[in-house]
């Protein structure tokens, strides 16, 4: 007897897909970190100059001013921080102080 019904996934396919997921995010989180590792210079705040602070948050470098309150995103992060719910990405962006501190 056949369970799989036409044009509906597999219960494989649907694991497949979980899985190529997770390696994308896996290679990106790589990518990024080796990016951010050849960059040693220090960054500056686009809007007011100040340089840059870091703090990590599942896997993403989220880059901070301390002085405006901005927050920056390196090419790439904003799609591995698409994943998260709108919920957390709220959250974080009210824990995340002008000082950088992120409460857990």
């Amino acid at each position: 007897m056949m369970s799989w019904k036409p044009g509906l996934p597999s219960h494989d396919e649907n694991e497949w897909f979980a899985r190529r997921d997770a390696e994308w995010l896996k290679e990106q989180r790589a990518r990024l970190d080796a990016e951010r590792a050849a960059r040693e210079a220090a960054m500056y705040c686009p809007r007011c100059k100040t340089e840059l602070g870091h703090r990590p948050y599942k896997g993403v470098s989220l880059d901070y001013c301390p002085n405006c309150h901005g927050v920056w995103l390196d090419a790439g992060e904003l799609a591995m921080l698409a994943h998260e719910s709108e919920r957390n990405l709220l959250r974080i962006a009210k824990e995340l102080d002008g000082s950088g501190q992120m409460s857990r």
